[in-house]
């Protein structure tokens, strides 16, 4: 049980972390930081569309990934 627990924990934190990074990414796009719309080919028009998308897949990674750890400590 303690190996489960240990590997339940590292999925937990690795899926938050990619939820925290999607997010961040979100962010870099809609300020365009270093000209990142630019080197991805962004366009205008569908940048809400992958604003959208990105920050309500970190949102729930992180969710997700909150209740795994929570879950596994009780």
């Amino acid at each position: 049980m303690r190996v489960k627990r240990i590997l339940v924990a590292i999925v937990g934190i690795a899926q938050g972390a990619i939820g925290v990074l999607a997010g961040i990414l979100a962010c870099i796009l809609y300020f365009n930081f270093l000209d990142v719309q630019t080197t991805l080919n962004v366009s205008a028009e569908l940048l809400p569309l992958y604003l959208l998308i990105l920050s309500v897949f970190g949102f729930f990674s992180v969710i997700s990934g909150f209740f795994l750890i929570h879950e596994e400590l009780d």
